[in-house]
């Protein structure tokens, strides 16, 4: 009788704690902002009350600055030469657990335009009309998506860009960024650009109006950091990046390098800081990773070295062509929780590989075996999974 009774007092101790916390929405808040962002999202259908606190610009903003390193893994893309985009691969990169693809990455011949910090961009053609195209902003968490626009064939083929800025530290809104090419004439091209906000819920012209742009700025890949879109021409590796503070497009200069031409192989944003992973010998086993300054002066030299130890562990990596002596595609780069720790990801033909610069460690994380020819047909695309509140 005197167990049954303990335990009854400890039931309603628990039951009036549970209570008090329930009451204090100081409390609950501190107690939702230590969990992972996909559960707090579910919390929603708790109760009015934990919907409310959740659902506050004010919460989502101090959930990002309470987590300021979300990054749990990337999603890898290998697409043949013209071939659809196929379904993702997820590759975490400190133990977490992701158990299955969000619904809306089955979605038949969807395209993936860009994703930043958790919302992700991407367009599939019309059920019942293959020649319309549809565009969509997505919470990668949630699976909350939203339509954005529609466009019929041809119009559709002249979209160039699909971006989406957003950043969570600083606010729980975020801009759409949508380029279309006009027309080419000789060596420029005449560009229309089209920015929506979440805020005002609307789109509105570029202030600039009417680009005209060299034509070799491309639009290959897109990166957002401190309020710009930064676009990469893969064809003829040129950096340019739109400005949402007065709407300017300008060039961006490439870092200098001496003894050859930069060779670009990664460019992304991790930790706050935006990196370029590139060398002046192509397909040679030197690495160099550059961060850009602040003001956009310049690069600083973080790392460069060597990876020809790597070919050992890994001797599928060299190859018998003089031009490209290794193999090796770089999918990724990431800011550990260390100082000065970089994490820099490519693919080789025996897998996808990891390797930590500052420990000089090597982690496979997955097992793949390709040729040399079929590796050469292959593009690669990753990005990264984040965890966001935003609603979209």
């Amino acid at each position: 009788m005197a167990s049954r009774g303990r335990k009854s007092s400890k039931l309603i101790a628990s039951s009036r704690a549970a209570e008090e916390v329930v009451k204090s929405t100081d409390l609950l808040s501190e107690i939702l902002l230590r969990l992972p962002a996909k559960p707090v999202i579910k919390f929603k259908l708790v109760s009015k009350q934990w919907c409310s606190i959740i659902s506050t610009p004010e919460f989502t903003v101090l959930y990002a600055k309470r987590n300021p390193n979300p990054h749990l893994g990337f999603m890898l893309h290998a697409r043949l030469d013209f071939q659809p985009q196929p379904r993702g691969i997820f590759l975490d990169l400190g133990g977490y657990q992701y158990d299955k693809l969000p619904n809306f990455l089955n979605i038949s011949k969807m395209e993936i335009h860009h994703v930043c910090n958790g919302l992700l961009c991407y367009s599939r053609p019309h059920l019942s009309s293959p020649n319309i195209t549809s565009y969509y902003i997505c919470n990668h968490s949630s699976g909350q998506s939203e339509f954005q626009r529609v466009l019929v064939s041809p119009d559709n083929e002249s979209v160039k860009a699909f971006n989406v800025a957003f950043d969570p530290k600083l606010s729980p809104h975020y801009r759409l960024v949508f380029v279309r090419e006009l027309s080419v004439l000789d060596e420029t091209r005449l560009i229309k650009i089209d920015i929506y906000s979440s805020k005002t819920k609307s789109w509105r012209a570029s202030r600039k109006g009417i680009y005209i742009l060299q034509y070799d700025i491309g639009f290959h890949v897109s990166v957002y950091w401190k309020d710009a879109m930064y676009w990469y021409n893969e064809k003829n590796q040129s950096l340019a990046y739109l400005d949402f503070n007065d709407d300017t497009v300008e060039i961006l200069p490439k870092p200098k390098v001496t003894g050859g031409t930069m060779k670009c192989y990664y460019l992304g944003e991790s930790g706050g800081h935006l990196h370029l992973v590139g060398t002046w010998r192509p397909w040679t086993s030197l690495l160099t990773v550059f961060e850009l300054k602040e003001d956009r002066s310049g690069w600083n030299v973080k790392y460069h070295g060597d990876f020809r130890a790597l070919a050992t562990s890994f001797p599928k990596m060299l190859t018998k062509n003089p031009r490209r002596p290794y193999m090796f595609s770089v999918v990724n780069l990431v800011r550990g929780e260390r100082e000065g720790e970089l994490i820099i990801v490519m693919i080789i033909p025996e897998g996808v590989i990891s390797y930590n610069i500052r420990e000089r460690s090597l982690k496979k994380l997955l097992d793949l075996a390709m040729s040399e020819s079929y590796m050469e047909q292959l593009t690669f695309r990753s990005h990264q999974y984040i965890e966001t509140l935003a609603s979209i």
